[in-house]
């Protein structure tokens, strides 16, 4: 089964931490919708003999759309796309969104997961974050929301400058409470060309310490896990039957098309994006074009370290995959890495895979690229 992913490029502001692609003009979301449907229209013939059983609508935020559009673009998907009859379908939102809206109407649209970037639950970090909801007003919205998904996410950033344990304790012990099945905790990331990154170079912030951000990183780890929520990749939790199916596409390597400026596409090991600017997304498809910027298959070396990388951050190396994709055995290729990082309580093996523990995954990049 393979994945659909639809970008929705549009925020009524952009937070100082966020470097997705994304516009603060609404008015142009009619034209938008009218060019996506043309773009997964062109796109159908070349995945007739594929089953697609998850859709997620990410973005900026997908939730700026009225129930009454994503009901559309899912009535075009399934017109020109095999979907599955159980299929799990993801929205993005706000929690300031869903204050003002009906949830049930995205419920009867077709929606059947929800992902919130909820952030935090206190409010001096929301307004750090330059979020537009306050701790109360997404406590409510989940609790109504869970009136009719069972199927909820929440995203939490921690490592924020000057932030405690006990801090970060009373959001995660707050999503906890409300009974989410899937809690997303990133670290607070200065990625260039946003405003956060700005006041770090004007030291007008500081970045916590390594020492820090990896205190935090376990705590965050221990709480969930001792909660009930497996550690199923490194920023991901969730309980039982709650894994994000989609998301599992991409770490375990398997197909996904990306529609929208700025998405992108796995396919077959084939690699491609579309253009990150809706002027040039929209003028290709106006002219009966696909707006792919660029497109390429993955070199053997590209595709094996794309594999690995991806396989140590979730749910481990399956020793019948490695095989299948590269006709060698992956536990006689890295025997002395295996034993290396066995030993001193980095990784875990069973017959079949190999994976990184609780302590692996607090560095697993740094494992990668030193020892694949």
């Amino acid at each position: 089964m393979s994945g659909i992913y639809i970008h929705i490029p549009f925020c009524s502001k952009r937070c100082t931490y966020c470097d997705f692609y994304l516009i603060t003009n609404l008015n142009i979301i009619d034209k938008f919708l009218i060019n996506l449907k043309k773009e997964i229209t062109l796109s159908a013939g070349s995945f007739k003999q594929y089953t697609f059983d998850t859709i997620f609508f990410g973005g900026g935020t997908p939730s700026v759309l009225s129930s009454h559009q994503i009901e559309d673009l899912l009535n075009c998907l399934h017109k020109n796309y095999s979907i599955s009859a159980e299929p799990e379908v993801t929205m993005e939102t706000n929690p300031e969104d869903l204050l003002i809206k009906n949830i049930s109407e995205y419920r009867s649209a077709g929606i059947n997961r929800l992902s919130l970037g909820v952030q935090s639950f206190r409010d001096p970090e929301l307004k750090f974050l330059t979020r537009q909801h306050t701790a109360d007003e997404a406590e409510r919205v989940i609790k109504n929301a869970s009136e009719m998904f069972d199927n909820i996410s929440l995203d939490i950033i921690y490592s924020l400058p000057s932030q405690s344990v006990s801090d970060l304790d009373l959001s995660l012990s707050k999503a906890i409470g409300l009974g989410v099945r899937h809690i997303s905790a990133y670290t607070l990331t200065f990625e260039e060309r946003t405003v956060l990154y700005k006041s770090l170079q004007r030291n007008l912030i500081r970045k916590n310490p390594d020492s820090v951000e990896a205190e935090l990183y376990a705590f965050v780890s221990e709480k969930l896990i001792s909660n009930g929520y497996d550690h199923y990749e490194v920023s991901n939790f969730a309980k039982k039957g709650y894994k994000s199916r989609h998301n599992l596409k991409y770490w375990n390597y398997e197909n996904y098309l990306g529609f929208g400026p700025s998405a992108h596409s796995f396919f077959d090991f084939t690699r491609w994006n579309n253009f990150s600017d809706i002027g040039k997304y929209s003028s290709f498809l106006e002219k009966g074009l696909l707006p792919v910027e660029e497109k390429y298959e993955v070199t053997p070396g590209q595709k094996h370290l794309e594999f690995v990388m991806l396989s140590l951050r979730s749910s481990g190396i399956s020793f019948i995959k490695y095989r299948e994709l590269f006709n060698t055995d992956f536990d006689a290729k890295f025997s002395k890495s295996i034993n290396e990082l066995v030993n001193n309580d980095y990784a875990l093996m069973n017959n079949d895979n190999f994976r990184l523990n609780e302590k692996g995954f607090a560095i697993a990049d740094e494992i990668i690229s030193k020892y694949f």
